[in-house]
């Protein structure tokens, strides 16, 4: 299983639809800003700098599309514009769909891919 480190000081912003996936982080990450739409996140993140961002793909049923597209409301329309204003961050990639990993893979490259399930967060503090 893979462990993501946070730095207790780190503003972090968490994409995610489902509730149950959004206690689990909440757990992990109390301090956190949470989304539920791409709207919301572009706006979060457009006014706020963030050390770190988890990215879901799917935040409506109509988002399980063919592969390759990138579907407006998706987590592909945030990858895009992290990708458009240079985000420098950290940025975790945990849908569970293949194909929109794949679309926002390629948008960022540096981007690391974790499902959700298969990993852990753990907080660090710092001095």
């Amino acid at each position: 299983m893979i462990v993501f480190t946070v730095q207790s000081e780190w503003k972090v912003l968490v994409l995610e639809d489902t509730p149950e996936r959004i206690a689990w982080f909440k757990e992990r990450l109390p301090n956190a800003v949470y989304c539920t739409t791409a709207e919301n996140a572009i706006d979060r993140i457009r006014r706020h700098t963030f050390n770190a961002i988890f990215l879901d793909h799917d935040l409506s049923f109509m988002h399980t599309a063919p592969a390759g597209r990138i579907l407006e409301g998706s987590g592909g329309e945030v990858a895009l514009y992290l990708k458009k204003t240079g985000y420098g961050g950290i940025v975790c990639i945990h849908s569970r769909n293949d194909d929109g990993v794949k679309v926002m893979r390629r948008i960022l490259p540096a981007a690391k891919v974790a499902r959700f399930g298969e990993f852990d967060i753990k907080i660090e503090v710092t001095a």
